[in-house]
């Protein structure tokens, strides 16, 4: 559970130092907080779908330059 709540920190953290827009971080913060919340109390991350998406989701997300800048 410790593992967990420091991983769930620690992207929450790199989503706040992204450099994409606001609505985009807001957005995958609120999305990602819910699996989070239910792995607290269950199995959600067992299932491979929710941990795929989980991961699909921060990607992006969190990435350092926006898809497709060139550069």
């Amino acid at each position: 559970m410790l593992l967990l709540g420091a991983a769930f920190g620690r992207l929450l953290y790199v989503l706040w130092r992204s450099p994409r827009g606001t609505p985009v971080v807001l957005t995958a913060g609120a999305a990602l907080t819910a699996p989070a919340v239910l792995a607290g109390f269950g199995n959600a991350l067992s299932f491979t779908p929710v941990t795929a998406g989980a991961g699909l989701l921060a990607g992006p997300a969190s990435a350092r330059r926006p898809i497709g800048d060139g550069g």
